[in-house]
């Protein structure tokens, strides 16, 4: 069993260093790198073996092995079109180095050099001993999920299996894997018992004396042969993995996604009696997948948390939080919070773009650190509709694992969760606030902005008559002490819900009729800095702080 591997320049990652403590589940989202990974070994793999063949063991002056070449056709481990796209940020001024150890016993690192976007040249680094190279018993097996089986299958030369694996297309080869499974009577044996215990199927023995191969199974005693295209997806599935298993005793299986298609309940299953299997076969298991349920089935020592870095997980603490950040995180969730100062939860959009018009009004630092350098989330967001809510904290701690140090503010409204007080502002963690108020709008409501928004939006001819409709509405309606000092601490906008009661028949009586609050930043972008409420000042600059910039 390989033990760590090191990879530098290829693909996403720069230089990461991955522990291979045995079987190991690789858990993350898409496109963090999990597929990359398993690729890196199995390029590892492909260019040592095609440097091998030319069973040249002489150093040149420089000490240095000789380059061995390798087309783009024949590169395997990763589906291109053009090799340029191996190397990170396509700079491939400087060779790909990918590193496996096996304990203290060796370490190989193979280098990838360009030659053109059609062809690379492969060699191991200088370092590795001749012993080593020569007597280097290894191999591994990229198998990514199957899409669909063909009905028409001729026998392949291994190249060509290899060949279709790095393609994607694992289900053109089945037929040849079980044909080669049946030349074996021990995989044979193995791989039938195991589909029956599985399915409940019992696998016939190919036959492979025709242009193609024939390979069927029965759905119980007595009942017809059917052609494996019959069956379903998951059985295929569970086949290709087992066929692959039995037929390459001792080799690292790198398993994209071994649990595509499977029912939750037949993903442990299948998973245990891989891990089994793999014992009696001398195997290593190394997967990537999104699954809860293997990501719950195995011990925090195997199981690599991919967000960005690969990195193994702490403890089942960590686990659990793997498996909700499956749950709550999009990828621009990850890509934001390696790029960011923090995140910033808020009611919903509106209040971002209430606040960003205040500070563009005063002249704050927050309207920069709102605008771009901060991402913004809601204190409770749905993942899909009518699903249930995601909270801040849960979401937070999920982005943690991305970036542990990732600081947040929580910014809520009187109303909302009064359980939670606010909290001091260090510059770490989940920190809190709350409008003293009952909600964001509530500050909206000074009777000099509002009357500068009418006579903005309104017809210019009918602009004062609803300038004055709406200031009489003002003194009629509201209490006398909230109608005469609009910045001062009333119980009346301490408890009433601005934007649904108090802000809509004050536009009405002002002509505007049906103002979306999606517009209400508007009125925020009228007022004065003299009209903003000082407690907007006061909680843009503990944002600031919240942040680590100077208000």
């Amino acid at each position: 069993m390989i033990r760590s591997v090191r990879i530098r320049g290829f693909k996403r990652f720069a230089d990461v260093e991955l522990p291979l403590p045995g079987h190991v589940v690789l858990a993350g989202l898409n496109n963090t790198g999990k597929t990359t990974v398993l690729q890196a070994i199995a390029a590892w793999d492909l260019a040592l073996r095609r440097w091998r063949a030319l069973d040249d063991y002489n150093r040149y002056r420089s000490r240095t092995w000789c380059w061995a070449p390798i087309s783009r056709q024949d590169f395997a481990a990763v589906p291109l079109r053009n090799f340029d796209l191996l190397w990170t940020d396509l700079e491939y001024r400087m060779p790909i180095g990918i590193e496996m150890r096996y304990g203290a016993d060796w370490s190989v690192t193979v280098e990838l050099r360009r030659d053109s976007t059609e062809q690379i040249s492969v060699r191991p680094h200088a370092d590795t001993p001749d012993e080593v190279l020569q007597t280097l018993d290894f191999k591994t097996v990229l198998v990514p999920a199957v899409t669909s089986v063909g009905i028409e299958e001729p026998v392949y030369r291994p190249a060509m299996i290899e060949r279709l694996l790095g393609l994607g297309r694992p289900g053109e080869a089945l037929r040849n894997l079980i044909a080669e499974a049946n030349a074996d009577r021990t995989a044979w044996n193995s791989l039938r018992e195991t589909m029956l215990k599985l399915f409940g199927y019992e696998l016939l023995p190919p036959d492979t004396s025709g242009a193609y191969i024939r390979a069927e199974y029965r759905t119980g005693a007595g009942a017809p042969p059917l052609d494996i295209a019959s069956a379903g997806r998951g059985f295929w599935q569970t086949l290709l993995l087992f066929a692959f298993l039995e037929t390459r005793p001792g080799a690292v299986l790198l398993l994209d996604e071994p649990d595509a298609h499977l029912h939750v309940i037949l993903q442990d299953a299948v998973y245990g009696e891989l891990r089994a299997a793999a014992m009696r076969r001398g195997s290593q298991l190394i997967a990537a997948t999104h699954s809860e349920v293997l990501i719950d089935s195995v011990e925090p020592r195997e199981l690599c948390i991919v967000l960005d870095r690969p990195r193994m997980a702490a403890g089942n603490a960590e686990r659990s939080r793997v498996i909700s950040a499956l749950r709550v995180l999009s990828n621009a969730d990850v890509m934001m919070a390696m790029e960011t100062r923090g995140v910033l939860y808020v009611e919903g959009y509106t209040d971002i773009a209430i606040l960003r018009a205040w500070a563009g009004r005063l002249g704050h630092r927050a309207g920069p650190l709102l605008t771009g350098e901060v991402m913004w989330k809601k204190t409770v967001a749905q993942a899909r509709e009518h699903g249930q809510g995601i909270r801040s904290r849960e979401h937070y701690e999920a982005l943690r694992l991305v970036r542990d140090t990732l600081p947040a503010v929580e910014l809520l409204d009187r109303d909302a969760r009064s359980e939670a007080p606010e909290s001091e502002i260090t510059g770490a963690g989940l920190q809190r606030l709350r409008w003293r108020r009952y909600e964001i709008e509530s500050y909206l409501l000074h009777p000099d902005a509002m009357a500068r928004y009418v006579e903005a939006t309104a017809d210019p001819a009918a602009a004062s008559l609803h300038v004055e409709a709406m200031r009489k509405y003002w003194r009629d309606e509201f209490p006398p002490a909230a109608a005469n000092d609009p910045l001062g601490d009333h119980e009346f906008l301490n408890a009433a819900k601005a934007r649904t009661q108090l802000l809509p028949p004050l536009l009405a009586t002002a002509g505007i009729d049906d103002l979306p609050y999606t517009r209400y930043h508007e009125i925020a972008a009228s007022m004065l800095p003299e009209e903003i409420h000082p407690e907007v000042t006061e909680k843009l600059d503990a944002i600031c702080r919240a942040f680590g910039v100077e208000p």
